[in-house]
């Protein structure tokens, strides 16, 4: 294990970071959120500022998770209400600003476009914005805490949303809206094997490689099979692609051949969830086709955005993590 960045983590894990060899990071400071956007090779050497960011008006500490455009570099971030985006390195851009913006945007291949969801109370407002123009256009509303919105890599005319809250109280966690229609893309039901019941999954991660998501169903959930699935909008049955009584959060290699996993617990003691986790969260390698697992590292995990939150590199050499204030990473 290696330390790509020191006070500094990921962006969420279904948001992209990487760009041209390099990785937009978060840096913090204890007590206040992310204090700066920031550059990094993948080496580790070299960091640039892509912007600093002042502390927010209600002294809240978030952390901000910043999306990149696969296609050009630019990068999009939420911040106290207000959605900024930049090209190069301290040329922050405010584009869009509205009251109860959620803190994950998702911006399209091209650059053009972010997706921001609006909370009013009662309503939970997907919104388009132009970003040569700034101007907003509402895709749908849904009258649940929805969240979440990242684009499909592998299609992004799909684009995808969560249903939140706690996962053992919400049977249909996992949605899509494509060409003016919602999708559940996982019968929660369907997949239990106590009569009656419903599988408790999140995290959910849209794939590369295919028109679908990998989705963890928690050691918490009361029905299994539990563990790591892929799950698609097209009518294909979801599989169970590994079986675990502590999963967390999720990625899947862009070839589709690996998954990574966290753990809420070490994953060599006996236990499901959060039983007798001792703040120990394990990184998991999983070969798709067989479901074998093996032990990468050995982490802890407190409060966002200390969750290790693994992902793969584009070339899938290398997984990072959130590593004790640190991004760490662990090559293949």
């Amino acid at each position: 294990m290696r330390i790509v960045a020191t006070g500094a983590h990921l962006t969420y894990p279904h948001a992209n970071g990487f760009h041209d060899g390099r990785l937009l990071l978060a840096r913090h400071e204890a007590g206040r959120g992310a204090t700066a956007l920031v550059s990094v090779d993948l080496g580790g050497k070299d960091e640039r500022l892509v912007a600093a960011i002042a502390p927010r008006r209600d002294g809240v500490a978030r952390p901000a998770y910043p999306d990149v455009a696969e296609g050009t570099g630019r990068a999009a971030w939420i911040w106290d209400d207000v959605l900024y985006i930049a090209d190069e390195p301290g040329a922050a851009e405010i584009v869009y600003t509205a009251a109860h913006l959620q803190n994950v945007c998702a911006i399209t291949r091209d650059g053009a476009s972010v997706v921001v969801v609006r909370e009013t109370g009662d309503r939970w407002i997907f919104l388009r914005i132009d970003l040569a123009t700034g101007y907003a256009t509402e895709l749908f509303t849904r009258p649940w805490r929805a969240n979440h919105p990242h684009h499909s890599p592998f299609d992004e005319s799909w684009l995808a949303y969560a249903h939140e809250g706690p996962a053992r109280e919400i049977p249909d966690r996992v949605w899509a809206w494509h060409d003016g229609r919602h999708v559940q893309v996982l019968d929660q039901a369907a997949i239990s094997a106590v009569p009656g019941a419903f599988v408790a999954v999140g995290h959910e991660r849209w794939l590369h490689h295919d028109l679908g998501a990998a989705v963890v169903a928690y050691g918490d959930s009361e029905a299994g099979p539990r563990g790591l699935y892929f799950t698609h909008p097209d009518g294909r049955p979801p599989r169970l692609v590994a079986a675990g009584e502590r999963l967390w959060h999720c990625d899947v290699s862009r070839d589709g051949r690996w998954a990574v996993a966290d753990t809420t617990g070490p994953s060599d003691l006996p236990g499901r969830g959060w039983q007798d986790a001792g703040g120990v969260c394990d990184v998991l390698l999983v070969e798709v086709a067989t479901g074998h697992q093996v032990r990468l590292a050995r982490t802890t995990a407190t409060s966002h955005p200390d969750h290790p939150h693994p992902i793969f590199t584009p070339a899938g050499d290398e997984i990072l993590f959130n590593h004790q204030g640190s991004v760490a990473a662990v090559a293949l």
